[in-house]
């Protein structure tokens, strides 16, 4: 569309830096839209069963994520696989004990290695332990600020690209 005379003209110079500042207010108002967040679990220990609970880094549940199970014994095939429930929760009942290792793939580039350590008690009960499969810092570790303005950062320079290189065609 070809706009004509002064005014026509100073409407599309203005439509970028404009759709650009509004996008930075909403991040603003609702920064949740802004944060990237990680990945986390907890488990959950009943008789002879064991169960996780896994969740982003903001406490909202891993819902309906894919889930795989590998015993100590074999961790190329699955001993059970399925998805965590509304909750974010996955049960499953070792048979022996050993380092078990649970796959959680949430299906939109979020994923946990959760290693559970399963001991027989004296009782019968599975006694368990539970540690992060990989300890190194990661972009999770950061604070939420510094990763809000890191996304907002991202957006800016995307939208400046944008208006430059369309800057770039009106020129000619």
């Amino acid at each position: 569309m070809k706009y004509n005379g002064k005014n026509g003209e100073n409407i599309r110079k203005m439509a970028w830096p404009g759709l650009m500042a509004l996008l930075v207010m909403a991040c603003c108002v609702h920064p949740q839209i802004a944060a990237a967040h990680g990945t986390d679990y907890r488990l959950l220990k009943e008789e002879s069963m064991m169960g996780a609970k896994f969740f982003y880094d903001d406490g909202e549940p891993m819902s309906y994520a894919e889930t795989l199970v590998f015993s100590p014994e074999n961790d190329q095939i699955e001993h059970q696989n399925g998805r965590t429930d509304q909750n974010g929760r996955f049960a499953f009942c070792p048979h022996q004990p050993g380092v078990w290792h649970i796959k959680v793939n949430d299906g939109m580039g979020h994923a946990v290695l959760a290693e559970v350590e399963v001991a027989s008690a004296i009782s019968g009960k599975p006694a368990a332990t539970a540690a992060p499969a990989d300890t190194k810092a990661s972009f999770a570790d950061t604070s939420r600020i510094f990763r809000t303005l890191f996304g907002l950062s991202v957006l800016m320079n995307i939208f400046f690209g944008l208006y430059l290189w369309t800057s770039k065609f009106r020129r000619r």
